[in-house]
């Protein structure tokens, strides 16, 4: 397929992985895009997901790339479809990043999606003014926030100890999946995933996944270990999950997913399970820790705003009828 700025844009294979990944590093060098998560993300798809995925090169690098996907209508009849544009800054022009989002759009209009969802930081004013211009408007927002670890250090860990006892006291008892020896372990664990990530604030619908493929999405990310997922029980019951992922190859390690059952919340499970992720960061020597959260999810973001993250920026996520 030929793009306007003058670059072929073929079909990606597995062999392009460590390409993209640069290309997404250079647009974000703080935190460089992780190969080896990337090709993850790459095979995860289900047969309940489509996704198309496009790149050019020149001189063996990538300098332009775009995927598009939608979840099969069968699973989810509400016809959104996502378009993620990348242009290198070394060709970057607004006719030529356009014509990704329109190749993007294209394939999912053949695809029978009514809606394109764009997701784009805010710092990156050129592209939210080309696509504005295309028709795209804001529907909501993300913070992408970062803690320091090393500012942050004695208070994150007194933080920690005061939950753990406040934990104890109540009857909750805090571990590493690693640690639990309950052979149901993995049910209970989907089971409360899939109905707290329902109480997330959100203009998309969230397809719940069945079984097999939340663990194959989950236990297979190469981010993300046992013994580095955080759980909290009551009884027989597991009411409460924060994970970090940790890029085994570059990048800040990221709060993947902060949840907890709904007939637990007020009680302080969420912010303890936090509060042991960043101790056992602090512990493994990492400096900065980064999550993203809706804006509109008060209090995750209120746990936030008390242990010390900051703002890195927003990202936009913006619609477009097709």
């Amino acid at each position: 397929m030929r793009a306007s700025l003058g670059l072929h844009l073929r079909p990606t294979t597995l062999d392009d992985v460590q390409m993209v990944a640069d290309l997404e590093a250079a647009r974000e060098p703080e935190d460089p895009r992780d190969p080896k998560m990337l090709r993850h993300w790459w095979t995860r798809e289900p047969v309940h997901k489509v996704v198309k995925r496009l790149v050019a090169e020149r001189n063996g690098a990538a300098v332009a790339f775009v995927a598009a996907g939608h979840d099969d209508w069968k699973v989810m009849p509400k016809r959104f479809g996502w378009i993620h544009p990348v242009l290198s800054q070394d060709v970057w022009s607004e006719s030529g990043f356009l014509q990704l989002v329109e190749t993007g759009e294209a394939w999912l209009r053949s695809e029978g999606a009514v809606l394109a969802v764009i997701r784009i930081r805010d710092d990156f004013k050129d592209e939210l003014e080309a696509v504005s211009r295309r028709g795209y408007r804001e529907v909501r927002r993300q913070r992408i926030s970062e803690l320091d670890t090393v500012a942050g250090r004695d208070r994150l860990l007194a933080g920690a100890e005061q939950s753990r006892q406040r934990m104890h006291d109540g009857g909750v008892t805090l571990l590493t999946l690693s640690e639990d020896k309950d052979p149901e372990r993995m049910s209970k664990l989907y089971e409360l995933c899939t109905a707290s990530e329902q109480d997330i604030p959100t203009s998309v619908p969230i397809r719940t996944m069945p079984l097999e493929e939340w663990r194959h999405d989950w236990m297979e990310d190469p981010g993300v270990r046992e013994d580095r997922f955080h759980i909290a029980r009551e009884g027989d019951a597991i009411v409460g999950m924060s994970v970090i992922g940790y890029p085994p190859v570059r990048g800040l390690p990221w709060t993947f997913y902060t949840g907890t059952l709904s007939s637990v919340r007020g009680r302080g499970i969420a912010r303890a399970l936090k509060y042991e992720t960043v101790a056992q960061a602090i512990d493994l020597g990492f400096e900065r820790i980064r999550t993203n959260n809706d804006a509109a999810n008060g209090p995750i973001l209120h746990v936030n705003s008390e242990m010390g993250y900051q703002l890195v920026w927003p990202l936009i996520e913006l619609h477009r009828e097709l």
